[in-house]
């Protein structure tokens, strides 16, 4: 996988990096991912101050997800969950369209 952390208006933390890969391995644990781009901005005029968008290359359609707090922690479990909510929802999809329609014997459902 390939990981870009790009960085604005704050300098880059060895936590705040060690943080994301940590996130991105578990997103990895559910569906391969080939590249990873994620953007950090601290705007300090304006609240919320932490502003967050991954953008996931990953089998299908990409994942793109955004989301704001006032510490980056809180932005960070933010995008966490705006992540795996996405990821449900496509494997929840992908349930509904490969099962079989009622009435076809057990023995023939996908």
């Amino acid at each position: 996988m390939i990981i870009q952390l790009d960085w604005f208006g704050c300098d880059p933390r060895t936590q705040w990096e060690t943080q994301i890969h940590q996130t991105l391995e578990q997103f990895v644990a559910l569906k391969p991912i080939s590249r990873a781009v994620v953007r950090v901005e601290q705007q300090r005029e304006k609240t919320p101050r932490y502003h967050l968008s991954m953008m996931l290359c990953i089998p299908g359609p990409d994942i793109l997800a955004r989301s704001a707090g006032h510490t980056f922690d809180e932005a960070l479990l933010k995008l966490h969950a705006s992540v795996r909510k996405i990821l449900a929802t496509r494997l929840l999809k992908a349930r509904r369209l490969t099962g079989a329609a009622r009435g076809v014997k057990p023995a023939h459902r996908g």
